[in-house]
């Protein structure tokens, strides 16, 4: 059997190969710790396919810069931010630097409830903002964070309860910078770009069984026209291929690292018919479904 891409196991094992004397490194039962990660991860992940996370990753950039794809949308990444990508989620590599350098805490899904057994933060949530801008000061105290995570840990290994508590707080201390980015933003967004904003989370949701428009128009309380209007007037690309985008990066994701079969692919992502889901795919991407499967990464 093909195994699922990047779970919280197979991301353990593949850091346990590629780590060296420079990183300094966790690895617990349920979390992940590893701080100056000069292209440790990036030699994995820099791939022409989409891939699906099945674990939650922090990731606070230290040094150079990347263009990640997550959810469709396309995010640049620099020195001072923090980079989320949780559960679900559907990302993709483009590009980095050489000196591209950041310190990451990866979390199982277990410890996710263990951590919040009642109610998540957002931050958490699939749709949350997948890049945050930090001042000096904020990045300071996130790996101020880790560090004494490490240093509890060089000391006492066992200390479960004070560690879960840091990576709590470090948790917190992203979603409550989430909050205020919300708030200044608010004040800048126009009434276009809120719409823009809702429809392309809708996209993420239901793309995979809903292609129309008028179903996007119709949740949004706004006619299917004006919908379209304003979706290419504020990206440039038009509803209907973001929706396309969505529904060719989940087909992607399932021809790679999935064993069902076409037929049962394009059941899932409600086509009429294997026939019907071929002429789509090899439509947009050029290739048939089955072409893109035997392909190498």
């Amino acid at each position: 059997m093909r195994p699922q891409l990047l779970t919280f196991e197979s991301i353990k094992e593949s850091i346990r190969q590629k780590t060296t004397e420079k990183n300094r490194i966790y690895f617990g039962k349920d979390f992940i710790i590893v701080t100056n990660n000069n292209h440790l991860l990036s030699h994995m992940l820099l791939k022409a396919n989409p891939v699906t996370l099945h674990y939650t990753m922090l990731g606070f950039v230290s040094t150079g810069e990347a263009v990640f794809t997550v959810n469709l949308l396309e995010h640049y990444l620099s020195r001072g931010n923090i980079i989320i990508l949780n559960r679900e989620t559907i990302y993709q590599l483009e590009e980095c630097s050489d000196n591209f350098t950041f310190n990451i805490l990866i979390l199982s899904d277990e410890l996710i409830g263990i951590l919040f057994p009642e109610k998540e933060p957002e931050i958490l949530g699939r749709l949350s903002e997948a890049v945050l801008p930090l001042h000096a000061a904020e990045m300071d105290i996130a790996l101020s964070l880790i560090d004494t995570i490490l240093k509890i840990l060089d000391v006492h290994i066992n200390n479960e309860p004070a560690v879960y508590d840091l990576i709590r707080a470090i948790i917190r201390f992203a979603d409550g910078i989430r909050r205020s980015v919300n708030e200044r933003e608010e004040h800048t967004h126009s009434h276009e770009q809120e719409i823009f904003n809702s429809f392309l989370k809708l996209v993420n949701m239901h793309a995979s069984k809903e292609r129309g428009i008028s179903f996007y128009a119709d949740n949004l309380c706004i006619t299917r026209n004006y919908l379209s209007v304003i979706v290419s007037r504020v990206s440039g690309v038009t509803a209907k291929r973001w929706i396309e985008r969505a529904v060719i990066m989940e087909a992607k994701v399932l021809l790679k690292f999935s064993t069902l079969t076409i037929l049962e692919i394009a059941d899932k992502l409600h086509f009429p018919n294997d026939s019907f889901f071929n002429k789509y795919f090899k439509r947009i991407v050029g290739v048939t479904p089955m072409h893109y499967r035997k392909s190498k990464p």
